[in-house]
């Protein structure tokens, strides 16, 4: 299962996530990297938003050369021409040291709704040319993977949110259908920027209504052995129609114990408290979108 794991990088630039807001070193980020090669993984998930991250990416490309493959996104902005994309891409090239990407997605659905008349025949061109090897869209609504899938009219990378608490993408045969037709897929937030391991004093304001939830998944943690951080990547992992799994480290310890994690043991142990998971489940918007963290405090 490990081959499925993806590191996330944007504590590789910024200080980032709920639970520690910590922004790693470029000694730590290349260990991680180091780790990444050997053991190996699907590779990394970074974007322009994510401060230096391709650049550091880039510069350990630049001295141990690229064995992994890497997704990154197109920045938010304003797109006047196919030009205009095609410039966004060549600064990321540039930056991670490389001569073509694995993965383009759109960083916005709302970028994608102003400005496709340029972005979709850019990056098909510079699929074409090889300079990108897929594209997609990274996206927090079901609504809007449907709506990208549908007018792209052929098969596309999708990025979107999976926890034990934000199941939306489970609906209904959602995924299926999409790796019926062809479609990769990554789910991210995981952890839920590591909202799972807040302690019961830290769980305040909005997130005092999930504390009973994430209590009980402590507990149930507690009681099968299996510690919070396995039960929640081996709930994604447990979807057999997920191409990659995208989850941020705080250190290559950390790495490690996820790794660690995703092992045929911890999946049979998963398998048995499963359905004692299914009441988890959060349907509340305020909870399971970050950005909606963001704007009720104001930024």
């Amino acid at each position: 299962m490990i081959e499925k794991l993806i590191i996330g990088s944007a504590n590789f630039g910024l200080e980032y996530g709920v639970a520690n807001r910590k922004k790693l070193d470029k000694a730590e980020v290349f260990t991680i990297l180091g780790s990444l090669y050997e053991r190996g993984l699907w590779g990394l998930d970074t974007a322009r938003a994510y401060g230096a991250a391709e650049s550091v990416i880039g510069e350990f490309f630049s001295e141990r050369g690229k064995h992994c493959k890497v997704i990154t996104k197109l920045p938010n902005r304003e797109y006047c021409s196919v030009e205009d994309v095609e410039k966004e891409i060549g600064i990321s090239l540039r930056n991670l040291c490389v001569d073509s990407i694995d993965c383009v997605l759109l960083h916005s659905y709302q970028v994608y709704r102003q400005y496709n008349d340029f972005i979709r025949p850019a990056l098909k061109s510079l699929r074409s040319a090889g300079v990108i090897g897929q594209y997609g869209i990274s996206v927090y609504h079901r609504e809007e993977a449907d709506e990208f899938v549908k007018e792209a009219g052929e098969r596309v990378a999708l990025e979107f949110p999976l926890n034990l608490f934000d199941r939306r993408f489970l609906d209904n045969g959602f995924l299926p259908g999409l790796k019926a037709r062809g479609h990769t897929l990554f789910a991210r937030s995981v952890f839920l920027q590591g909202l799972f391991f807040l302690n019961r004093e830290d769980l305040t304001g909005v997130f005092a209504k999930v504390r009973e939830k994430i209590e009980k998944i402590n507990r149930i943690a507690d009681e099968h052995r299996v510690n919070t951080a396995c039960l929640a990547l081996l709930f994604v992992a447990a979807q057999p129609w997920i191409d990659g799994i995208i989850t941020g480290v705080d250190s290559n310890e950390h790495l490690m114990s996820n790794i660690g994690c995703l092992s045929e043991t911890n999946m049979l142990s998963f398998r048995d408290v499963e359905n004692l998971l299914s009441d988890v489940r959060v349907d509340d918007e305020e909870i399971i979108l970050p950005y909606k963290w963001e704007m009720r405090n104001g930024k």
